[in-house]
């Protein structure tokens, strides 16, 4: 299955979408403080950068539709499933490790990915193993930043 692509408008379109997005929900998100010290808000960066993101979005969709400065890009599912398929992998990931933990998550989510890729040594396995787990320690004990344990006892 191929289709056409017209990047600039299509680009253009999600992000305005996704900075409009981010602004409704901003408020929300980055509280400012109760009292005023005198200091910027904590959402001026943020703010500074969605907006600029917006402009920049519209700016992409002139340029598509009155101006017809457009690059297509033809995509074949065939060629691009393997990503997406990654992709959707590290999706998954991200809802494991707040369910089951760190650990867990990235031993089940990495082995499938290298078993995927077409690994079928052993040892690979074991090193993503141990890598998961001395990461987690890692955080834990030197960096003194719990990541979440979920299922596990430590």
């Amino acid at each position: 299955m191929k289709f056409k692509i017209k990047t600039n408008l299509v680009s253009g379109i999600l992000m305005g979408l996704f900075s409009i997005f981010l602004l409704v929900t901003m408020p929300q998100q980055i509280r400012v403080p109760a009292f005023d010290s005198g200091a910027p808000s904590p959402r001026i960066i943020p703010m500074i950068c969605t907006v600029l993101m917006l402009v920049f979005s519209v700016v992409l969709i002139i340029q598509s539709l009155v101006f017809k400065k457009e690059k297509v890009v033809e995509f074949d599912w065939q060629k691009e499933k393997p990503a997406i398929i990654l992709i959707l992998a590290l999706c998954v990931y991200v809802a494991l490790i707040i369910y089951i933990g760190y650990v867990l998550a990235s031993i089940i989510i990495f082995c499938l990915v290298l078993f995927y890729c077409g690994e079928r040594k052993w040892y690979m396995f074991v090193y993503t193993i141990v890598a998961a787990v001395l990461i987690y320690f890692l955080f834990k004990k030197v960096f003194l930043i719990n990541l979440p344990s979920g299922l596990l006892p430590f």
